[in-house]
């Protein structure tokens, strides 16, 4: 009873991936979204707008492995355009689980007048 319980649970998730967190308990999320998500993010970096993280990068902090998480979310091995590693310093992610955004600066404004 309880392997069909398990696999009833499974199908119902269809593309949701998952990793382990500090606690034992198991973080689902959508891969697709999960992607746009952070292309979306990456980009408000890239001009220069520091926002809320994505839940996905909170929940990153408290991955029993963020190494392994960060490698599956990179272009190539997931739907991914943006390496999520580079959005955040890494080492602060990995060994502080403090996330620490690097920013880009501000664009210059080039419009006439300004």
């Amino acid at each position: 009873m309880r392997g069909r319980i398990k696999k009833a649970e499974r199908e119902a998730r269809g593309d949701l991936d998952s990793f382990l967190l500090l606690d034992g308990s198991r973080f689902w999320f959508d891969a697709t979204e999960a992607c746009e998500e952070l292309f979306l993010h990456a980009y408000h970096l890239g001009l220069g707008r520091v926002e809320e993280p994505p839940e996905l990068y909170r929940m990153l902090t408290r991955a029993q492995d963020p190494v392994a998480v960060l490698e599956r979310l990179k272009p190539g091995s997931a739907q991914a355009f943006v390496d999520p590693s580079s959005l955040y310093d890494y080492d602060a992610l990995v060994h502080e689980r403090r996330l620490v955004p690097i920013v880009a600066p501000e664009p210059e404004d080039l419009s006439e007048g300004a």
